[in-house]
């Protein structure tokens, strides 16, 4: 399968569509702020990608500089990272266009990842230190924000000090302003230390789906 055509310009949007604006492009890099993945993982998460156009992709991000890859484990470079905002980005613009009734549902925490990390980044002050392991839509992350810096990476966390989940229906409910976080928090099973890092971590997340939702 041969490479899209450059735009060949000088304006860092066409040098950025250049190497993000191939087809599905943005999805590979969505699926892997999830943490390291195989191929058949990545192909799982991405209904309706084809083989080829997978593999041509991910050949085309680890020449661009946005992917390595070790062994079959492919993984985002710290350049790659950086695409987190520009996804967060496009996931609120995302959030009032209509969902088309053919549209196919991806069902796969790993694809709300990069938004939800994204809105807790933002969310973060510079001293903020916390760590927690996230169960979404049944399916466990560990949760570490340093610095303002977060990163939310598929797996449970050992010894988590905070444990908590919610759906990701939920945590939509809470960007749209039906509902506070610290209500559907209070329904489910939440295991701490120490209850003011529970606080902490919901007070957090309120404000990270605050954001999300465009109220901050």
């Amino acid at each position: 399968m041969s490479r899209a055509k450059p735009y060949s310009l000088s304006c860092p949007i066409s040098l950025s569509l250049d190497l993000l604006g191939n087809r599905w492009a943005l999805h590979v890099l969505r699926e892997l702020h999830a943490g390291p993945s195989g191929f058949g993982m990545l192909r799982d998460g991405l209904p309706g990608i084809a083989t080829n156009m997978l593999s041509a992709r991910l050949a085309e991000l680890v020449e661009g500089g946005l992917v390595s890859k070790s062994g079959r484990i492919y993984a985002l470079t710290e350049r790659g990272q950086a695409t987190r905002g520009i996804l967060f980005e496009l996931a609120r613009f995302g959030r009032d266009i209509p969902t088309p009734e053919n549209a196919v549902q991806t069902g796969f925490p790993s694809s709300r990842i990069a938004i939800l990390t994204g809105a807790i980044e933002r969310a973060a002050g510079p001293l903020d230190e916390l760590r927690a392991e996230i169960w979404l839509d049944e399916t466990p992350f560990t949760l570490i924000i340093s610095q303002g810096q977060a990163a939310m990476i598929a797996g449970p966390m050992p010894l988590a000090p905070v444990r908590l989940g919610f759906s990701w229906r939920d945590l939509e409910a809470v960007a749209r302003g039906d509902q506070r976080l610290a209500n559907f928090a209070a329904q489910g099973e939440i295991i701490a230390q120490d209850p003011l890092l529970v606080a902490a971590l919901l007070d957090l997340l309120q404000k990270a789906m605050d954001i999300y939702g465009g109220f901050k």
